[in-house]
């Protein structure tokens, strides 16, 4: 057990029905776990009535279903942690670990472990409003227990990378991109390689990347764009244009492309 880190479990008292305890971790679960309780008693009452029946048409049931599982899915994240919190595999003697390290590759966990991270990455990408900083350490966490259970998971590294990414650590994302592509090659994680080097302001490292790519590919569209982004990082405006105009005669660009074209431009304009 991990006495020194474990939180008590004490309740705190009762300020109405619901329970208060005195650690704020597991205050945090069993408030989750109320949300859904009283979520499902409206949710009953809004299927059996009149009003909800006679616009059941407009309801996003699609939207509705992920809510709900992002905070199911929360909730036993919640449990999982504080599960890992007070229980320490070091307690156990090895064969007991490794029996149940095979049960669980058995099971295909490092494969939940997987879906939990990707499903707080999409979450992250779509701006909704959560802890960033907790939430990409968490996401390299589990997808750290996938790789512990198989060492050739693809995605588990592709997705801890990101999220070093989105951390600014880059040489470590770098690396967990470069383990990706030793069990799979991909052109995404070239081109997440070469943005990372741009974003760490290896603009050198970042064209050769995106040069080898187009080696491969010379319609490349995000390569391209990749450059054109690098050489406006560079200050290299001429060439910044150039790989724009190559970029938007494959395929129209998005809309912070266009942003950043139209700063070249006026730049161009100055000098």
């Amino acid at each position: 057990m991990k006495k020194d880190e474990r939180e008590d479990i004490n309740v705190n008292g009762r300020s109405d029905d619901r329970i208060r305890f005195e650690s704020n971790f597991i205050q945090s679960i069993a408030d989750k776990i109320d949300f859904l309780k009283d979520e499902s008693k409206e949710i009953l009452k809004d299927l059996d009535s009149t009003e909800f029946k006679e616009q059941l048409d407009e309801f996003d049931l699609e939207d509705f279903s992920e809510k709900t599982i992002d905070q199911i899915d929360d909730l036993f994240d919640d449990i999982s942690r504080f599960k890992s919190e007070i229980v320490s595999s070091e307690d156990f003697p090895d064969d007991v670990k490794e029996q149940y390290r095979n049960t669980q590759i058995y099971l295909n966990r490092d494969q939940d472990y997987i879906r939990r991270a990707r499903r707080k990455l999409t979450k992250l990408n779509s701006g909704e409003f959560i802890d960033f900083y907790k939430t990409n350490i968490r996401i390299i966490e589990l997808c750290d227990k996938a790789i512990g259970l198989r060492k050739d998971n693809f995605e588990a590294y592709y997705i801890k990378a990101q999220a070093l990414v989105n951390l600014e650590k880059y040489p470590q994302a770098i690396d967990e991109f470069v383990n990706a592509l030793l069990i799979r090659d991909d052109v995404d994680v070239w081109l997440a390689i070469a943005n990372a080097n741009r974003l760490n302001g290896d603009f050198s490292d970042a064209i050769d990347v995106y040069n080898s790519i187009l080696k491969k590919n010379g319609e490349s569209a995000k390569a391209i764009k990749g450059k054109a982004h690098t050489y406006f990082d560079m200050k290299d405006y001429a060439k910044c244009d150039e790989m724009f105009k190559q970029a938007n005669s494959i395929e129209y660009l998005d809309e912070d492309s266009f942003k950043i074209w139209s700063e070249c431009l006026e730049h161009l304009k100055k000098d």
